[in-house]
């Protein structure tokens, strides 16, 4: 249970740290903050730490939904963590 707890904890700390870097980058730029958060790299970012979040709490679930539930969360944004990286990679070319 431990392993999961700081699963989710690390999850929310990536998706802290993302906004802290992002609102940061979008007050030395003079952009908004919803500009800066949909750049590939944080939107990676901010999906891999909800991925983690939600692999945390499929690991201390205890009825079969929730498992099911967290399960298609971490699969969905996974996915979206995937394509972020890979938009990210083809913006840099």
């Amino acid at each position: 249970m431990l392993g999961f707890a700081s699963l989710w904890i690390l999850g929310l700390a990536v998706i802290l740290s993302t906004l802290g870097f992002a609102n940061y980058h979008a007050s030395r730029g003079r952009k908004r903050l919803r500009d800066v958060l949909g750049e590939p790299g944080y939107r990676a970012a901010v999906n891999a730490g909800l991925t983690l979040f939600c692999l945390g709490l499929l690991g201390s679930s205890l009825s079969w939904w929730e498992t099911v539930l967290w399960g298609l969360l971490a699969a969905a944004f996974l996915s979206y963590t995937i394509a972020a990286f890979i938009s990210r990679g083809r913006d840099s070319e």
